[in-house]
């Protein structure tokens, strides 16, 4: 049988194009660990945010607080006062009231305001301890970046690598629409997207084709060109073996499957012209 140029590069696409996937899906994960950390710092911003909040509302209800006890002070201090001029005993018990009234604001606000001082205080402390956090967490997500950016450099240093060889391997015999086709497939059909067929069988899907489309492909590959699997979508190749394991294999495949193989043959005929359409396959079986 003569050699298939076009099944050679592909065999020879598909290892690259593994290779290329793996490092695709590692630039895809590799992050992870950095955006775990930023979704940290956020965290840490967003409670060190409201923590300098309750700090500046603390502050301004201490002034608030001082400036009512001082009045509150300057009441009690003038009601006292005037406790020395008094000539009645109706004016000594209205004032006396007055006076109790100013000296009860004067303790509550006072109890008040030293309160929310140690509030304010501990809030400070707080605040000043979640700054050190965030800044600490700001080292770490640098120190991730930059960890990210110098493997995903060497990754995609690589990827361009692989993607220079591919297009060095299918340069005149491959064509673009071809290769983006069967790269989608050795996507989407974890890195095999070439397989043999041995007897009847497809070996990537383990189904039974049937026997005049086996004839086709064998016609089709002396030619050089190339079919796809009816079933899975991949680009398949007859494989020839020794005439008595080929002969037991189709056989004993055929006898496994019992009546799944007769459907099988069913399905063949109405399944032979279409395509998974998430490989981005036409109708028919095209030579690209």
């Amino acid at each position: 049988m003569a050699e298939n140029e076009k099944l050679e590069c592909l065999r020879k696409l598909q290892d690259v194009l593994q290779e290329k996937f793996s490092l695709e899906q590692q630039v895809e994960s590799l992050p992870a660990d950095l955006k775990r950390e930023e979704s940290t710092l956020k965290a840490v911003e967003a409670e060190y945010e409201e923590l300098q909040n309750l700090t500046e509302a603390a502050i301004q209800d201490v002034k608030s607080l001082s400036i009512q006890y001082e009045d509150a002070f300057q009441q009690r201090t003038t009601y006292e006062k005037q406790m020395e001029f008094l000539s009645t005993q109706r004016e000594y018990e209205a004032l006396s009231k007055q006076l109790e009234e100013a000296k009860v604001a004067e303790h509550t606000l006072l109890k008040q305001r030293n309160s929310r001082t140690k509030e304010s205080e501990k809030l400070k402390k707080d605040t000043e301890a979640k700054a050190a956090e965030v800044e600490a967490q700001k080292a770490k997500v640098e120190e991730e970046r930059t960890k990210v950016d110098t493997q995903l450099s060497g990754i995609q240093s690589k990827i361009a690598e692989l993607e220079e060889k591919c297009q060095e391997i299918k340069n005149g015999t491959i064509s673009d629409e071809l290769y983006a086709k069967f790269s989608n497939i050795v996507r989407k059909k974890n890195g095999l997207g070439v397989v043999p067929v041995h007897g009847q069988v497809c070996m990537g899907c383990d189904r039974v084709l049937p026997v005049q489309f086996v004839i086709d492909l064998r016609q089709k590959q002396e030619h050089n060109e190339i079919d796809y699997c009816p079933y899975c979508s991949r680009i398949i190749w007859y494989e020839p073996l020794d005439p008595e394991t080929e002969k037991n294999y189709i056989f004993e495949q055929l006898e496994s499957r019992g009546t799944e193989s007769k459907s099988s043959h069913k399905e063949s005929a109405q399944e032979s012209d279409s395509y998974d359409e998430s490989m981005g396959m036409d109708g028919g079986f095209e030579d690209f």
